[in-house]
Formats: C-alpha cells, sequence, structure tokens
C-alpha cells in the first residue's frame, strides 16, 4: 500500500471548490487547469483520492478558508488536503484498508483544518 498525504495545494474538481460557479476560477492558484490537470495525472497512475472515492457527490467539506476574507464561518473554502492511496487500498482483500476520511473543520489555529483517515489493519 501506498498513501501521499498533505497539503497538494489544488482544489481538484469544482467539488473542492465553495464558489465553483465563478469566472475568476481559472485564474485563481490551486485551481488552474494545468495544476487540476496534473493531478489527475497523478491519480491515473494508479492512485485514488480517498474522500472523493468514498463520497463521491459531498459538497462543503473543505480543509482550507482565507483567515484575512474571514471565510471560514461561512464554509467559503477549498479542499486542498488530501489523503491519496493506492487503489489495492480499497480493496477488502488488501492488508490495509481505508475505512472513512473526512475534515474537522471545528478545529481553528490554522487557515487549514485536520484532515482524517480512518484505516483498517489487517
Amino acid at each position: 500500500p501506498v498513501l501521499w498525504l498533505g497539503d497538494l495545494n489544488v482544489a481538484h474538481t469544482n467539488l473542492e471548490v465553495w464558489n465553483d460557479g465563478a469566472k475568476h476560477l481559472a485564474k485563481q492558484a490551486g485551481v488552474t487547469v494545468q495544476e487540476r490537470e496534473s493531478f489527475q495525472r497523478q491519480l491515473d497512475s494508479g492512485f485514488v483520492d480517498a474522500f472523493r472515492h468514498l463520497h463521491p457527490t459531498a459538497k462543503g467539506h473543505y480543509s482550507y478558508w482565507s483567515q484575512r476574507a474571514g471565510n471560514r464561518a461561512p464554509n467559503k473554502g477549498l479542499r486542498l488536503d488530501y489523503f491519496i492511496c493506492s487503489s489495492d487500498m480499497l480493496e477488502d482483500d488488501g492488508g490495509v484498508i481505508v475505512r472513512d476520511s473526512f475534515m474537522l473543520p471545528e478545529q481553528e489555529g490554522s487557515d487549514h483544518c485536520p484532515v482524517v483517515l480512518e484505516l483498517e489493519v489487517k
């Protein structure tokens, strides 16, 4: 099993952005076409975004909010923090299995919140 995690500074799809219809997004760092395509190439090489795999249509789950703009309380955020895992971690017959992934937005102290990955080790 392979697990790559952290602040990857890209909002992979429009589900990862609070204002996904805004015209300026194509030029905003972390949301450009080039960044999103590069991220997708990583996934296409045998990896999976654990949160999005488990919650394919979930909206409003962000891990970053601009503190200068006061965006945390109204949940105007981006999902920039990820657990990227090898696809074998999603199969029940593997030694390490992804069971859930979620954010803890109520935890303050940074412009990012903690993200959690629940694993089962067999």
